[in-house]
């Protein structure tokens, strides 16, 4: 049997996507020092587009140099779409769906990335091939090792669509099989399983519930980022000792 691949580096690219996030997780990170790792904590903007250029930035230079990353972290808020969740909650996942969504002539209409389009919510089949997961031992390993009380498995939904009402919420977390929402999850998911190969995984802090609107989650977004930081570094943590 051979020998398993040393990574080039140990460092860690961390993805947030609003300043708040981006405050906490390099303030808690800048004061923590790590045996192995070395930390970058990056501000990307939110939306997938904005996800997308900046992981790209940060990327290409160090692919061309061959020195790709140990492993990404894309982390941030969501919105939650399940009825065990709770402002506060950490949702740490190795699988995420991208999918947007509209409502058309009283229609759902679902649009995937993936060259489908349909008038009904997906089947279960076509949510299989949706689902982007990271299989690498280092993150598998990771992840069997963070407290369960402390960090909730489970899928995440990627989209840049309006959620509102608890019906709607709840109806997408059953169809797509997700706990939560955001707008840049499966961003890092796609590019680090199908673009560059690099290993990744998402921590997102639970900001709005299911009865919350898009306005109570500018209330709350700052409250739920001043744990964000500890959280990231929680995870460091149990990655340092892996």
């Amino acid at each position: 049997m051979s020998a398993p691949k040393t990574p080039e580096t140990n460092e860690v690219l961390v993805f947030t996507s609003t300043p708040n996030e981006f405050r906490s997780v390099s303030q808690s990170v800048g004061r923590q020092k790590f045996k192995k790792l070395t930390c970058s904590v990056i501000d990307c903007g939110p939306g997938r587009i904005n996800a997308t250029f900046r992981a790209a930035q940060e990327l290409v230079p160090r692919l061309a140099a061959k020195k790709p990353p140990l492993v990404m972290i894309g982390t941030g808020t969501s919105g939650s779409l399940s009825l065990t969740l709770r402002q506060g909650d950490t949702i740490v996942s190795n699988g995420a769906v991208i999918s947007d969504w509209r409502m058309e002539k009283g229609q759902e209409v679902t649009v995937s990335p993936y060259g489908w389009f349909d008038y009904r919510p997906p089947e279960p089949q076509h949510v299989e091939k949706m689902t982007i997961c990271c299989q690498d031992d280092l993150v598998l390993n990771l992840l069997g090792k963070l407290p369960e009380g402390d960090f909730i498995r489970g899928n995440l939904l990627t989209s840049e669509a309006f959620v509102s009402g608890t019906d709607h919420k709840l109806s997408l977390g059953a169809t797509f099989n997700c706990l939560a929402c955001d707008m840049e999850s499966g961003v890092y998911a796609f590019i680090g399983s199908h673009l560059v190969k690099v290993p990744w995984f998402n921590v997102r802090i639970v900001a709005d519930t299911l009865e919350d609107t898009i306005n109570d989650y500018f209330t709350k977004e700052r409250d739920v980022t001043e744990i964000l930081g500890g959280k990231i570094v929680d995870t460091l943590k149990v990655l340092d000792e892996t």
